[in-house]
């Protein structure tokens, strides 16, 4: 398996523990793993975050995706039960889109871009 995979599957892991956390019950994970990107989708129709959730969230992607980082710490993300990793998470993957409405609950989009695909855009 795919290194870049396997830490998409960490960070999905993370968000559904984040979703649970704040009261989601029902969380549909769902994955696009692609040659150049991949990307991992969370949706909880039942849960609607606070604007200081979303801002806390809003910050913890707004750094860049440091790959030399992310590949250290994202061994440790996915595998703590009690705490949670969202700041790990943030130098894993970017932050495409986050939606939170009532009536349609919460969706989140990550994407990573594949390994290979990183290097070959700092050699060009």
């Amino acid at each position: 398996m795919k290194f870049d995979a396997v830490q998409l599957m960490r960070v999905a892991e993370e968000i559904l523990k984040y979703f649970y956390m704040k009261g989601a019950r029902h969380v549909a994970i769902s994955y696009d793993f692609g040659k150049e990107r991949s990307f991992c989708g969370a949706h909880s129709r039942d849960l609607v975050l606070e604007e200081r959730d979303m801002d806390y969230l809003r910050h913890v992607f707004d750094g860049p995706v440091q790959p030399e980082i992310a590949n250290y710490y994202g061994t440790l993300a996915g595998r703590r039960r009690d705490e949670l990793e969202m700041e790990l998470v943030g130098t894993m993957v970017e932050l495409d889109e986050l939606v939170s409405e009532s009536g349609l609950g919460t969706r989140m989009l990550v994407s990573r871009r594949e390994m290979e695909y990183r290097s070959s855009l700092h050699h060009d």
